[in-house]
């Protein structure tokens, strides 16, 4: 397939686009695994375009009335995945949980514009279903290189959280310790984004991402009088701090990627016992990361480090600075001529309160029944404080379906 110019770009490459946009790690594990899927699934598209293209004169014969801006302009699809999953914490009983419905939405609008938004449904110990708006972003594609975006983004800040967080994507049921919600890795943003990607010379090329966004919240313990966690989870308070930063990426192969990640800006404080604003100026807030991945034949490798911090503030409550720290690295083998994966990570999470920090090595086998069905056996090795949870193991079990 060939684009002959920028203002004529195929509505497939719109929708490939804004995958890769969030997901262009992946594509370097799996692409010979799709390709055939692909093949598949581009077939299909011509045909219910054809098919549309049809019936659709004769609905508007029986008195249908199409879109005045034109119908035909607007395409739409549906992916995301669900999953089930079994926890096992030494000391503790054992129950079925990680249970997730999490469905994304593209519509586009000609070659010009992208909705991506995406809904998760979690259900709860309490048997209720916890409902939450991941993403939701408008994005204009101003040239074949660059995307505006603006609305609600997973965090531009390495690349675990906005590439491989997916459960039908990450290789163990749970993310690397630290890169959770409320840990040290940011997850979303709500504001204006701006992604591109270029080639440099040979088989080179570069991503790079800027955003501005509302600033995070620091939730502080008045109690023991220090901030328990910082809320990366996107907020839309009317206190005006905001945070800039962005993500620069390089490949110097195609088959190996390395990132760096900085923003800095300011955070509201709130109080963690009624989520109330602690009436204070914002402090000083800045995330700093840095990724890498490579991808030989059946062998994937990544790490990834991240770190966020509120600098100390006489003038503030709580005075003293606060710093959240986590890194992993992680392997994983598909062998040959099978279906089997074996994976391997080991990660360490530090905090400013020691009954949460933690070392893991997590070990697990995969078998894919298909490039998005995948079954997850993981065992996972911890060490923190004694008596703690930080210092339990875990031993856990999970059955995703990508679509």
């Amino acid at each position: 397939m060939e684009v002959n110019s920028r203002n004529n770009i195929p509505f497939s490459w719109v929708i490939y686009l804004a995958i890769i946009s969030s997901m262009n790690c992946f594509a370097l594990e799996s692409t010979n695994s799709l390709e055939k899927d692909l093949s598949e699934l581009k077939t299909e598209v011509v045909r219910l375009k054809n098919e549309v293209v049809t019936l659709k004169p004769k609905q508007i014969e029986n008195g249908g009335t199409p879109l005045a801006i034109g119908w035909q302009d607007f395409h739409g699809e549906m992916n995301g995945n669900a999953s089930i999953g079994f926890r096992k914490v030494s000391g503790m009983d054992s129950n079925f949980d990680l249970i997730d419905f999490n469905p994304l939405f593209l519509v586009s609008y000609k070659e010009l514009f992208l909705f991506r938004g995406s809904v998760d449904f979690a259900v709860n110990e309490q048997g209720n279903t916890d409902t939450s708006l991941d993403v939701a972003n408008l994005n204009w594609f101003l040239n074949d290189y660059v995307i505006l975006g603006a609305g609600k983004f997973d965090s531009a800040i390495g690349q675990f959280v906005q590439s491989l967080s997916p459960n039908w994507i990450n290789k163990l049921p749970d993310p690397p310790i630290g890169f959770d919600s409320d840990e040290a890795a940011p997850q979303v943003e709500i504001g204006l984004q701006v992604r591109g990607a270029f080639p440099l010379i040979a088989d080179m090329k570069a991503n790079i991402t800027l955003y501005i966004a509302n600033g995070p919240r620091a939730l502080v313990d008045t109690v023991n009088n220090d901030i328990d966690h910082i809320s990366t989870s996107g907020s839309t308070d009317r206190i005006g701090n905001y945070v800039t930063g962005g993500r620069l990426g390089f490949l110097p192969l195609p088959q190996f990627e390395v990132g760096i990640s900085a923003a800095s800006g300011k955070t509201s404080l709130y109080n963690l016992a009624d989520n109330s604003t602690l009436l204070q100026k914002g402090r000083d807030y800045y995330v700093f990361g840095a990724d890498l991945a490579y991808q030989m034949s059946n062998l994937n490798f990544r790490g990834e480090v991240v770190q966020q911090k509120v600098r100390a503030d006489v003038n503030s409550y709580p005075r003293a600075s606060s710093t959240w720290e986590a890194w992993y690295l992680q392997g994983a083998y598909r062998i040959q001529a099978t279906n089997i994966e074996p994976v391997l990570r080991y990660g360490k999470y530090h905090t400013p309160f020691s009954s949460v920090n933690q070392r893991q090595w997590a070990m697990g086998i995969n078998y894919w029944f298909t490039p998005s069905v995948v079954a997850k056996l993981g065992y996972e090795l911890n060490e923190g404080q004694r008596g703690m949870q930080s210092d339990a193991n875990v031993l856990l079990a999970q059955l995703v379906f990508g679509f």
